[in-house]
């Protein structure tokens, strides 16, 4: 595998050999050792360059090569996926309430059609824009507080109602007004019958760790209605969720970015819940399969 380190590090002995022979050779011209040191060293530097020029050229067969091998597993993951998950969800009513803003959801939605579930609803939450002091303004009074209010400390209201329209349907009005704002961004339809919450979580920054005042409320809020609730991050999340989500004792899968989380994420559903993926907080890349 190609070491930047190394190569930089080889560079910067050319150059010094470089500059050292110009500056022995301005010095001391017409000496036959120093001439022959010189060429001593141009010979160097021509095989050090040849060597590098070889290893670049292994490097770039090798990245072409992984690259290939990475697409035929991608094909695969596709072609098969859907027929590991094949039934395994069959009438299920699922929401999925994405609190990362990630807003990629056609892989995972696509994976619990596969398996017989209907995704009833996707929800999209990006509290970063409530930074805006207008919009916080706003929506501060749509909660029924007034004057100057911290984000922070209507976040958990925010959360309870939220969760309550997604069961219910309710707080239609709210609901509108954080979608025409883009803090909400909404496809399906909220309210019955619905069995099954998948939260997308994880943050992109510690400062937009909203875990506590938001999330946590939500969940609380969700399983007091008797759904199964599941926590799931994409594999590359700055800040993970996943302590969170196992503190509430919520099965969980850390790579659901992934063809094998997403059949994780089924597999539990269907029957095996515990905590899946490939961080420190996983006890199993993947569930039985069946």
């Amino acid at each position: 595998m190609f070491d930047i380190k190394h190569h930089i590090a080889s560079l910067a002995a050319v150059f010094l050999a470089l500059a050292l022979g110009i500056l022995i050779g301005s010095s001391m011209v017409g000496s036959d050792a120093i001439t022959q040191q010189q060429t001593n060293v141009i010979e160097g530097i021509e095989k050090e360059f040849n060597i590098l020029r070889e290893e670049n050229k292994e490097n770039a067969q090798g990245l072409i090569q992984a690259q290939e091998v990475m697409s035929y597993q991608q094909q695969f993951n596709q072609q098969v996926s859907p027929l590991l998950v094949r039934n395994k969800l069959q009438g299920r009513k699922i929401a999925v309430v994405d609190l990362n803003y990630s807003k990629e959801h056609e892989g995972l939605s696509n994976v619990l059609r596969a398996a017989g579930a209907e995704v009833q609803s996707v929800t999209v939450i990006d509290l970063s824009l409530l930074r805006d002091e207008n919009l916080n303004r706003q929506t501060a009074g749509m909660l029924g507080k007034s004057g100057k209010v911290k984000t922070e400390d209507y976040l958990p209201h925010l959360a309870r109602l939220l969760a309550e329209a997604i069961i219910s349907g309710e707080n239609g009005d709210l609901v509108k007004f954080l979608d025409e704002n883009d803090v909400v961004k909404i496809s399906g339809n909220y309210g019955p019958p619905l069995q099954d919450v998948i939260l997308v979580g994880g943050a992109e920054s510690k400062d937009r760790d909203y875990f506590k005042k938001f999330d946590q409320v939500m969940i609380n809020a969700l399983l007091k209605t008797g759904y199964n609730l599941y926590g799931v991050e994409d594999s590359d999340t700055p800040v993970s969720y996943m302590r969170y989500y196992q503190g509430e004792r919520l099965t969980t899968v850390d790579n659901i970015d992934t063809a094998y989380g997403q059949v994780s994420l089924v597999m539990a559903m269907y029957g095996y819940p515990g905590q899946y993926g490939i961080k420190e907080s996983a006890e199993a890349f993947l569930p039985p399969l069946e």
